[in-house]
């Protein structure tokens, strides 16, 4: 049975009411008919039947006591979406909202085969292949399939355990739904026909054809052969005795008493072994670098049939998700407001202010009304808020209260990645799915989960609120070991920073800042000395442990104490166990590094003197940063999980995936671009317009006649691409330089006459309204330039399809800064682990860091089969095939040996020029 039965229980009046149309897709039965009825069933014949049904099934509701007209007694397989395609793959039917690519097909095989098989897998498929649909689509496929098979495995043993349950027909589809507590009776539900008679009033789609009336068959209630418990009625006739009579099938019904019908007794519920809701079922976790990513995905899910049946839940920061007005001459943060304003409310306090709040927040306390009731099946951020908005109710708690419950939970992946997020969002992995999306910089992100930078003034601050606690001794009675302990080991870190101070002292300024780094051994003997080393780091994780759980749970007593505290305890209770549990066992992994910048250049024609210099400069307070050179150190804390599926467009070479990541990953797949060739044209540059090499290096684009060039690269591509153009730099410094030589020479002017031009942002708040007013500006006939980073948001998974980017520039490759401390120390780490841990030399890995960031960009011009586009690349280098070999394989392959000068880039017979012309004509066809 899948759909609604409406049953009458008139019993008093003459009026026929119709039931509500439902059209005939619901297939609903009404049974309201005139005809006369069967001999009804035996009275013992019932009972027993009721009587089994309600000792198997006590916790349910019955009819007898219902005051409405007509009931909807909802079954339990819902009218299911029609899914226009459908692909088994890898014994799962999964269900598509198009037909999918064979790229697509390649990649759900990969994903089902790893969960199935609980295997890592890497998926490297090109941009605009439908990445994000195929992973979704064959997770929840999956899900679905595992979710059947555990529902149907509890119904078989509770028929096991009960062999009784084989004389109701039905029982087995009742026990394996996680809906049966809805159903408002289990009788209704087991009302199938037992000896194949037919009605009008059957659904078509249920009837059972037959030639002959057949047998009655021998059941266990006494061999009566009769019509189950939903009757086809006649309708009363007042003051008629026989109507009456004949119509009632029930015992005990309210049109055989003598008296008025009357409320039922209160019922109590039997507890009873219900089959749970979620059985072990596995939860996919989806996780993409930003919430805009997000975003994009929550919009694909909304087009599966998935969509509604797997319930959803997306978890942020407060900063994103808090709806309360935030004061900041009153917090020093929203996380400090947070845990300030959901403090349980005394008694006393309700009555002195009058309220029935169960904290001083009010959206906090009507979270739980904020529910996917409340919420589109598919709800991204901006939805969450806006509902919250309108319902006075938290975003920021609701969806942690949904994600408790949810099938699959969608975050940026540093939520799964750092080992303190995941623990304050509860977010527990074992035996669960896990998806990170564009997760082609994952190295990065472990590497900075583990990496630990903190000040002497942050100690110091630390310190002070701690002082202010111990002076509550009495309120702080339970926590007062803890606080004097912590007191005790912040004051010995104060300590070791005065006493670092000469070291740092007697070191050169390169650029604006000074660095002293030790080898580990050597400053974990510093931290011994000082009484905050290994032999101390199990009573300080024990005191931050309790405290900061004090505090999260309730800070009252907490005097003082801020968000920020307890944030620097945890992040040093964090990187110092990676240093000493285990034996030590990752101590190797991290440089130990006092660094103290230098907030303004020194000009002082005497500075060269370092006592001159040192009493102009003005420095900034004493920073520690532990450097975590190896990912795995962090990574190793997902392995708990029943798969780890890696997905993103740039993640050669694959092999430096595994090893960095110190991850087995059995399955991998590399799919083709599905973007016919006379769809794309990839080509470089090589030559300014006097022949000049275009060497776009850090010194190259120093030189005016290089800036010239790449202006008027640039310029050319604008004036003969219709719509949008997207331009990378490799620094937001670079492209300011550029772009202040641009307004000198006049070529700003000239640009802006062809293109509305915009610019990248690193401020959040600016990058999004830009990003408004360029897909505003970027149908019109005019068009618009962006002018963006490598790795900025811009490059990173934003999707530009059709008019919104016709053409990509790139300038230069970008490499990492190798005056960075922690780019130079992992080279040297690399190097020296490169035989033991199979790692790529530092400078391969100083090169694969450079490509996947510049193939990231060139993945923004073409989103999908019917798109075009063209991507230039400004650099001679891309002459050499050691500078081409790390490249994409569908822009390797598409590059070829289209390399021009800037003539043959405007009038020759592969130029920019004629494709542009001929995919205009095609489109405008």
């Amino acid at each position: 049975m899948s759909s609604p039965i409406y049953i009458s229980d008139d019993d008093d009046s003459f009026d026929y009411q119709s039931p509500p149309e439902k059209s005939t897709s619901t297939d609903a039965i009404s049974i309201t008919d005139d005809e006369d009825v069967d001999k009804p069933k035996p009275a013992d014949m019932k009972d027993k039947r009721q009587a089994l049904i309600k000792n198997l099934f006590p916790n349910t509701k019955t009819n007898g006591g219902s005051s409405s007209k007509w009931e909807v007694v909802e079954l339990v397989a819902p009218v299911q979406k029609q899914p226009d395609f459908v692909k088994v793959i890898g014994g799962v039917s999964v269900h598509l909202p198009v037909n999918p690519y064979p790229c697509q097909i390649a990649v759900m095989f990969k994903v089902i085969t790893a969960i199935e098989k609980k295997k890592n897998c890497l998926l490297e498929s090109p941009t605009g292949t439908g990445k994000t649909l195929a992973l979704l689509c064959s997770a929840l496929g999956w899900q679905k399939k595992e979710h059947d098979r555990m529902r149907q495995q509890e119904a078989s043993m509770s028929f096991a355990q009960h062999p009784e349950l084989n004389q109701l027909d039905g029982a087995l589809e009742y026990i394996a739904s996680p809906q049966k507590s809805a159903i408002e009776s289990p009788e209704a539900f087991f009302s199938k026909k037992i000896h194949g008679e037919r009605s009008i009033y059957d659904s078509p789609q249920k009837q059972n054809v037959v030639n002959k009336r057949q047998e009655p068959h021998n059941d266990s209630f006494d061999s009566i052969p009769d019509e189950g418990l939903v009757k086809l009625q006649k309708k009363m006739r007042y003051n008629s005795d026989s109507s009456l009579s004949a119509a009632c099938t029930t015992t005990a019904c309210s049109c055989c008493s003598p008296e008025l019908p009357s409320t039922p007794e209160k019922f109590i519920p039997v507890p009873e072994k219900e089959t749970p809701t979620k059985i072990s079922l596995p939860i996919i976790y989806y996780g993409a670098r930003t919430h805009k990513q997000i975003q994009q995905v929550v919009k694909e899910l909304g087009r599966t049939t998935y969509c509604g049946d797997a319930r959803m839940s997306l978890l942020s920061a407060r900063d994103h998700s808090c709806i309360r007005e935030y004061d900041r001459s009153q917090w020093p943060s929203k996380n400090d407001m947070c845990s300030s304003c959901i403090k349980p409310l005394s008694s006393k306090e309700k009555q002195k202010i009058q309220t029935p709040q169960e904290t001083n927040c009010k959206y906090y306390d009507n979270r739980k009304a904020l529910n996917w009731k409340a919420l589109p099946p598919a709800f991204d951020l901006k939805d969450l808020v806006t509902q919250g908005e309108i319902m006075t109710a938290c975003p920021y708690y609701a969806a942690r209260e949904m994600a408790k419950n949810a099938d699959i939970v969608f975050c940026p992946y540093n939520y799964l990645i750092e080992p303190g997020i995941r623990k304050s969002m509860q977010i527990d992995l074992t035996d669960n799915i896990v998806i990170i999306d564009e997760g082609h910089n994952i190295e990065d992100i472990c590497r900075d989960a583990a990496t630990c930078n903190f000040t002497r003034d942050q100690v110091k601050n630390a310190l002070k609120e701690l002082n202010t606690v111990a002076q509550f001794r009495y309120a702080n009675q339970a926590m007062m070991t803890h606080v004097e302990e912590l007191q005790v080991a912040l004051g010995n870190w104060d300590q070791w920073f005065g006493n670092q101070t000469p070291l740092i002292n007697n070191q050169p300024v390169n650029g604006t800042e000074a660095a002293f780094s030790w080898q580990v051994e050597n400053f974990v003997q510093t931290l011994n000395n000082h009484n905050i080393g290994q032999n101390q780091y199990s009573a300080f994780h024990e005191n931050v442990e309790v405290f900061c759980r004090k505090f999260r749970e309730d800070s009252r007593t907490l005097i003082g104490i801020t968000q920020s505290t307890c944030s620097l305890l945890e992040s040093l209770d964090t990187v110092l166990g990676f240093l000493f549990r285990n034996s030590g066992k990752h101590m190797d992994d991290f440089k130990p590094v006092l660094v103290r910048k230098l907030h303004s250049e020194v000009n002082d024609a005497n500075a060269w003197r370092a006592s001159q210099f040192n009493k102009q400069a003005e420095y900034g307070p004493l920073t520690l940063r532990l450097i975590c050179m190896n990912p795995a150190v962090v990574f190793e804390g997902l392995h708990s999980a029943r798969c780890i599926i890696l997905a993103s467009g740039t993640l050669t070479p694959q092999i430096s995936m595994q090893s960095e990541l110190s991850t087995e990953f059995p399955l991998k797949v590399s799919p083709k671009h599905i973007i016919p060739s006379d769809r794309v044209w990839i080509g470089s540059l090589s030559s300014c317009p006097d022949g000049t090499p275009l060497e776009c290096t850090s010194q190259g684009t120093k030189q005016t006649v290089v800036q010239d060039a790449l202006g008027e690269a640039v310029y050319e591509v604008c004036r003969v691409t219709p719509h949008g153009v997207l331009c990378f730099f490799p620094s937001y410094q670079r492209m300011n330089g550029l772009v202040r030589r641009w307004r000198q020479t006049g070529l700003w002017r000239r640009l802006k006459e062809l293109k509305n031009i915009f610019m990248e942002s690193s401020d959040a708040k600016d990058h999004d309204n830009n990003m408004e007013e360029y897909y505003d500006c970027v149908g019109s006939d005019m068009g618009a330039l962006l002018f963006a980073v490598y790795r900025g948001k811009v490059a990173e998974g934003m999707d530009f399809k059709d008019r919104q980017a016709r053409a990509v520039i790139t300038i230069g490759v970008p490499y990492p800064n190798k005056y960075d401390i922690a780019v130079s120390e992992k080279m040297k780490y690399n190097d020296k682990y490169l035989k033991e841990k199979n790692l790529l030399s530092g400078t391969d890995w100083y090169l694969v860091q450079a490509y996947r960031a510049l193939n990231q960009a060139v993945g923004r011009c073409v989103r999908h089969s019917g798109d075009w586009g063209a991507v230039l690349l400004l650099d001679a280098r891309f002459r050499e095939h050691y500078f081409t070999q790390h490249l994409s394989a569908w822009v390797k392959e598409y590059l070829g040996c289209n390399h021009h000068t800037f003539n043959s880039l405007v009038n020759g017979t592969n130029s920019l020029k004629s494709f542009m012309e001929e995919m205009t004509r095609r489109e405008n066809k």
